[in-house]
């Protein structure tokens, strides 16, 4: 029990910290756009606009992710437990990271059974497969392929297998990973992955092959 209270005062102070670093930042590029000291032309404007933005999703999607998690570590209710269609959710996250996909040149292939289903709340399912695309995306080799399909498991899970190939210059980080070591800012997605799954009353296997694909195994409650 102790330790799990200090992992976690340990995960609230690490995303405390994150989020009082990207609200400063917003801040600061805002007030040098707003001084009418500073002689901006367009392009200087435009890089200091693009970077609030993009600060601004990054500083939303950790928000959302972290008022989830309390919800799920604390308090376990507000949650619409429903059957969902996993290719329902696995299309609409695909199209939501189109933009991202595009500038790596990335392609998700979904070859998922269309009766596949689970039995949870739609918004933290929607938060598990978002965190991970977002890892992925942030790891995987340029012009490689994600590859998303639905596996034999238990029959009280649905089982979900994503795997890519990983990106070299991530490789120690990720034959090393630990979803307690929360020093390198790509473990978030993953690490809000786990938790959700876990708390969902799913299962979450992460490895990293010798040729350096990256495989995630989902076992998600289907009843």
């Amino acid at each position: 029990m102790k330790n799990n209270i200090s992992e976690n005062e340990q995960f609230f102070s690490k995303v405390s910290h994150d989020l009082r670093g990207s609200f400063t930042s917003i801040l600061g590029f805002s007030d040098i756009l707003n001084d009418p000291c500073e002689k901006l032309d367009g392009a200087e404007i435009s890089e200091f606009a693009a970077r609030i933005s993009k600060q601004s999703q990054d500083t939303f999607e950790l928000l959302v992710n972290f008022v989830n998690w309390l919800k799920l570590e604390n308090y376990n209710y507000g949650l619409n437990i429903e059957k969902i269609e996993l290719n329902d959710v696995l299309f609409e996250e695909k199209a939501q990271h189109q933009k991202k996909l595009t500038e790596k040149n990335v392609t998700i292939n979904i070859d998922v059974d269309s009766s596949a289903v689970v039995l949870m709340d739609y918004e933290i399912l929607n938060l598990i497969i978002s965190n991970i695309f977002v890892f992925i995306i942030k790891t995987c080799c340029k012009n490689s392929r994600i590859n998303v399909s639905s596996t034999s498991g238990e029959s009280k899970y649905t089982s979900l297998e994503i795997s890519a190939s990983c990106d070299n210059n991530e490789t120690s980080f990720l034959q090393n990973i630990d979803i307690k070591d929360l020093k390198n800012e790509l473990s978030f997605p993953i690490i809000f992955a786990v938790k959700f799954t876990e708390q969902s009353g799913g299962k979450f296997k992460f490895s990293v092959d010798q040729e350096n694909n990256l495989n995630i195994i989902l076992n998600l409650p289907k009843n």
